[in-house]
């Protein structure tokens, strides 16, 4: 009883001595305010949602801004963490340096530039070449890109003349040829949807993100318009801008998010960057029509008999 009752006593001060690991709270809690980049902008609400239920004392206020807008607002320090489709410049990172603040950029998933035609409109696959040509100009009529077709002008509609979608048509697809100045902008997204729906000739330019999204009234934006399906080369299959595609690059016109934290400390910006980074947050991209940065593998065993 009395070596029992040693081994006890011992056990007990063998857990008083080992040291406590402390919880960094404020990777969980206060306020801060996140900034994304409005064409993949109704995924990353969703991390918010969800990190936010699971943390009560984290408040997260997020908003929305064209590309340009969301790097802007980093480097006038009127915002600490922003989500958005490049990295930054050496110039830009050392203006940020230069207000003795970090830079930490992470990967956190892969989008695409997604086009979009009306649902009346039978020629939904188009090849590399034919993007680009009308994105240039060097193609205005649907007959330069189908012979035969009846649909007159190629109207262009992209998400927002500030977003990234707009830029990465000049610098990915385009260049180094400029960007038609026949094309039009609207405000977002949905707009997109919703102006294509009305016009046969129209081509929308959107992030991926918003294919399987819902509009205002609980309608899937699918349900108003078709996906493009893309070839890269005329003899090549033809690949729409799915998740399986994007991950698998089979999709050309894929892009990566990063999370860009410029917080002194570990902070609220740092734990809900971690949040999205980790496997919770690329669950929820998972769940979306954005490819997570890191795809969990499954190993299936099949046998051969049974």
């Amino acid at each position: 009883m009395k070596k029992l009752l040693g081994i006890y006593v011992f056990l007990l001060m063998l857990l008083s001595c080992t040291p406590r690991v402390e919880v960094d709270h404020r990777m969980h809690e206060g306020n801060i305010d996140f900034l994304c980049d409005a064409s993949f902008a109704n995924v990353l609400r969703q991390h918010v949602f969800v990190f936010t239920r699971s943390n009560p004392g984290a408040y997260i206020d997020m908003t929305t801004a064209g590309d340009r807008d969301v790097v802007q607002a980093l480097l006038d320090d009127s915002v600490r963490l922003v989500a958005m489709t490049r990295r930054l410049t050496d110039a830009e990172k050392n203006r940020i340096l230069q207000n003795q603040l970090n830079c930490n950029e992470t990967q956190i998933a892969v989008d695409a530039v997604a086009f979009v035609v009306n649902k009346h409109n039978a020629d939904s696959v188009l090849t590399v070449d034919d993007i680009r040509r009308i994105l240039t100009g060097e193609a205005t009529q649907w007959s330069d890109i189908f012979q035969g077709s009846k649909l007159g002008k190629i109207q262009v509609i992209f998400d927002n003349r500030n977003s990234s979608t707009v830029r990465y048509a000049i610098d990915s697809i385009c260049a180094p040829a400029p960007l038609y100045n026949g094309v039009s902008a609207v405000e977002n997204s949905l707009q997109v949807v919703d102006e294509v729906s009305k016009r046969r000739n129209a081509i929308g330019v959107m992030g991926a993100g918003w294919i399987n999204a819902l509009d205002s009234a609980q309608t899937p934006v699918r349900a108003y318009v078709s996906p493009v399906r893309v070839k890269k080369t005329p003899d090549a299959p033809a690949f729409g801008p799915f998740q399986a595609y994007i991950a698998s690059a089979d999709y050309p016109f894929f892009r990566s998010i990063y999370m860009i934290n410029t917080e002194s400390h570990n902070g609220l910006c740092t734990g809900f960057t971690i949040f999205v980074a980790g496997q919770r947050g690329q669950k929820i991209f998972e769940k979306s029509n954005i490819s997570p940065a890191r795809i969990e593998e499954r190993v299936v065993n099949i046998k051969s008999e049974f």
